[in-house]
Order: C-alpha cells, then structure tokens, then sequence
C-alpha cells in the first residue's frame, strides 16, 4: 500500500473516532432531564451560546498556531478537548460547568482546521482530492454508526440516555490515543516550510519565487485568492450558509422538544434514527453532486431559499414526522452546497492557499453566527422563544437564496447574450 494512502488511512481513522458521538443526537433531552434538569431557556440562552464566543474567539489564533506547531499538537488538544466536553458531562452538574464545558466544546470545533489540514502536509498536491473526500467520508461514517448505535440502544432499551454519553466518553478516549500515534509532521505551509514549498510554478512553467516572511506568504496567498471574484462569491455564500447550518443545528432538537410538549405523532427519541437518515442521504446527495453536472449558481440559489422555506414551515409545524423531514432535507442540501462551494474554490486557487481560505471562511461564519446568536439568544438580545428564532433563521436563508438566484439569473442571461452579440458584430 503506497505512503500516502497509509497516512490518509491513519488520520481518517481519528476523524470517524471524533465524530462518534452517541450522545449528541439527544443532548436536550440529557441537559433538561434529571440529573442536569436545566430549562430549554437556559441550554439555549446561556449554556449553548458559549461554545460560539469560544470559536469565534480562537479559530484565526488556532489556524496560525496549527502551522507554527506542525498540526499534531492542535489534533491531540481537539483530542483532549472532546475527552473533556464528556468528562463535565457525565459528572458535573451546574449551569457554571456547563458554560466551562461549552468552552472546550467550542474549542474543539475551532481545531476542526487542524484535522482537514494535517494530512495536506502529509501528501502531494496530486492526492489532495482524494485525502479530502477520505476524511470527510470518515466523519460521516463515524456521525452515522454512532447515530444507528445511539438509536439501536434506545429502541432496544439496553441503554438510557444518560449512559450514551460514556459511550461518546469512550469514542473520546480512544481519539485520544489515536491522535497521540499519528506521525509527525516535519514541514508546514507557512512557517517550517520545506525546500519544494520554496517555489511555486505559474502559468508558464516558470518557477517563480514566493515570499519569503511568514506574514508575506499569508498576504500573499490572501490577496490572490480573495481579489478572485468568483472565489470571492463563493466565500461569500460558504460563510452566510455556514453560519445559518450551524445556528440551527445547535437549536433543532430545542425546536422539536416544543413541537413534542406541545402533542405530537412521535416520540422524540427518534432523534437518532433520524440523525443517521440524514447522514445517509446527505452523503448520497454529495456523491451525486460530484457526477451531475448542475450550473453551481442555480444549485445554491435555489437551495438556499428551499432551506429557507423548510425553516418557515418548522417554525410553525406540530408534527415531529415533518420537523425530522425537514431536518433531513435541510442538511442534506447545504451538505451538496458545501462541496460544491468547497469544490469551486478549490478549483481557483493556489492548492497551499486552501487551509488559508478555509480559516478565514470559518471565522467569518462564526463571526456572523456570534452576531446572529447576541441579537436572537443573550440577554442584551432579544431572547427570542424558539419557533420565532427559526423565522429569523428562515428569513436569512430565502434572502440569501433570493440574492443568489437573482445572480443566477443575470449570470444565465449574460451567457444567452454573449452569442448574439457575437453574432450581430459579424
């Protein structure tokens, strides 16, 4: 087996162990049910909000402190991060250790960038396609089994919910280990550069010199990707997408335990099924956004505003069967706009300049997920009760699909033109 399919192997491996997590698909139940007992106002008012000022707060630092250290260090803190988010869990109970877990929670969200970094480090540019769609298949295998073993155990009534969190603990565990084993890294992107990153080819084969500074490099690679305006456009959307998937994601199962005390036709412990449902088709939907051709601004434009319309009709449903629908629906099409957008701008800039513009993209997305959560959830907000944030939620969403249809409008009506201008000038 050649090296960098091992290495690949390797570091995919920790990414299906991070992201088994049995727990998760139920952690409203967990927090406002004994032994934590806290309110929905108080998970989703003060405990949940804290995670996003952590991320907001270290995710540029974390980028900059991955490359200075050679990545392995910031997977083993993401590692360590994850161990401890369960450790408060299971034997802590005040709303005070909550706020701290949520720290660490959002702490390993920000070392996100260290995992789908470390492996471009470790291979070729050639396979860089290849490592990129290992390691997120990875993630999504790890969401998926821990969502069907979540859900088996509960149906089954082998375990409570309480104890699927020493099962995450141990999915945890073993991460843990798992990220104190992979190799080290001997060159970085910017910082402990090797001899072939001295030099970059252009257009014509020519070897061109890069900057020679740290901060140069990262100016550099800025300026070149994000004075692209069709990479600009992208970013544009990855980041007002993001932060409107990630906002509701923290908020859904709020959202559908006020549909369950209010009467429904389900039982909310189906949230794991329905996690692992949505994994299944998403990944389907991504394989077949590889292999269909579909003019890129239509997809998000219309996606986008369908997103919105699903969030309007689940800020008002009194059905669980159609909020879990919508749940599915709603994350399977910003996991096909996602790569999509991740598969454009890839495509339009330098391949060294992915882990910047990944970063960045990030931090504005939690930045505007900041601002969306101060203004909807703080106590200087508006403290809104959960259907009305999903109207904020909704609201976001069909504007951006309104602008981004509106663009593919004027993109498609621009290329009708082109040929009959041609055509009358000769």
């Amino acid at each position: 087996m050649e090296k960098w399919l091992i290495q690949s192997i390797w570091i995919a491996v920790f990414g299906f162990l991070k992201e088994f997590r049995p727990g998760d698909p139920y952690i409203i139940q967990y927090l406002t049910n004994p032994p934590m007992n806290f309110t929905n106002q108080e998970v989703n008012q003060e405990i949940f909000p804290v995670s996003t000022y952590t991320s907001l707060g270290i995710t540029i630092i974390m980028f900059l402190i991955t490359d200075y250290l050679y990545y392995k260090p910031i997977v083993v803190l993401s590692a360590l991060s994850s161990f401890t988010v369960q450790i408060l869990l299971i034997f802590t109970r005040s709303k005070t250790d909550m706020m701290v877990m949520e720290v660490f929670y959002g702490t390993m969200t920000a070392c996100k960038v260290a995992y789908f970094t470390y492996v471009y480090s470790k291979v070729d540019k050639e396979y860089y396609k290849t490592v990129s769609s290992h390691m997120k298949m990875a993630c999504l295998l790890g969401r998926l089994f821990s969502a069907l073993l979540a859900q088996t155990l509960i149906d089954n009534k082998i375990l409570t919910v309480y104890y699927l969190n020493h099962l995450t603990l141990a999915g945890a565990t073993a991460s843990v280990f798992w990220a104190f084993g992979l190799p080290s890294i001997k060159s970085s992107i910017y910082f402990h550069q090797s001899s072939e990153h001295t030099y970059i080819k252009d257009n014509t084969d020519v070897k061109v010199s890069k900057p020679k500074t740290v901060c140069q490099r990262l100016w550099s690679d800025f300026i070149m990707a994000f004075t692209n305006r069709y990479v600009l456009q992208w970013s544009v959307w990855w980041a007002l997408g993001t932060c409107i998937y990630y906002q509701c994601m923290a908020y859904f199962q709020s959202l559908w335990q006020e549909i369950y005390r209010n009467g429904t036709d389900l039982q909310v412990a189906n949230n794991g099924l329905v996690e692992a449902i949505c994994t299944i088709i998403s990944t389907l939907g991504v394989y077949l956004i590889g292999i269909i051709t579909i003019p890129s601004w239509w997809l998000i434009g219309t996606l986008t505003f369908s997103q919105g319309l699903l969030l309007l009709i689940m800020a008002q449903e009194k059905l669980l069967s159609h909020a879990y629908v919508g749940y599915i629906m709603f994350g399977t099409f910003y996991h096909i706009m996602a790569t999509a957008a991740n598969c454009e701008v890839a495509k339009n800039i330098p391949a060294d300049s992915y882990a910047l513009v990944f970063g960045v993209n990030t931090f504005m997305s939690l930045l505007l997920q900041t601002c969306l959560t101060v203004v909807v959830n703080s106590p200087i907000g508006l403290m809104l009760d959960i259907r009305t944030q999903f109207y904020v939620y909704s609201g976001g969403c069909l504007i951006v699909g309104a602008l981004f249809t509106v663009g593919a409008l004027c993109s498609t009506y621009n290329t009708m033109k082109k040929p009959r201008i041609f055509t009358t000038l000769n």
